[in-house]
Formats: structure tokens, sequence, C-alpha cells
């Protein structure tokens, strides 16, 4: 079996949403996130996550 944890999108990092985001990445989940406020994505993005500029951009694969 595999210990593989699946890839997440997350959309919107007000303040619970920023939060949920960065415990999802802490935790070792493969993270996308979207946000209006491109610049609400910067301290994630420096941990390692993706930013696609249109949720619709993002990869297929991830659970949303």
């Amino acid at each position: 079996m595999s210990t593989a944890m699946p890839a997440i999108g997350f959309i919107g990092l007000g303040l619970m949403g920023s939060r949920m985001a960065a415990r999802l990445l802490e935790a070792g989940y493969p993270l996308t996130v979207y946000n209006r406020i491109r610049e609400r994505t910067l301290p994630l993005a420096q941990r390692g996550q993706q930013s696609p500029t249109l949720p619709r951009n993002s990869p297929q694969q991830r659970t949303w």
C-alpha cells in the first residue's frame, strides 16, 4: 500500500483559509492554492505550494 499523500487544491486564503492551508503544508500534503488577491499566496509560496493564476489552471488531479 502506498503512503503518498493526495495532492490538494485550496481556494481562498482569508483568516481561516490561510491557516488551514499552512497546516496542510506542515502535514506534508502537496498543495496548490488560489486567492483573488495574489499577494496572500506569497507566504505559502515561500513554503513550497504552487499558485495558479486561475483555479481552472490548476492540475486536474488535485482534490478541491
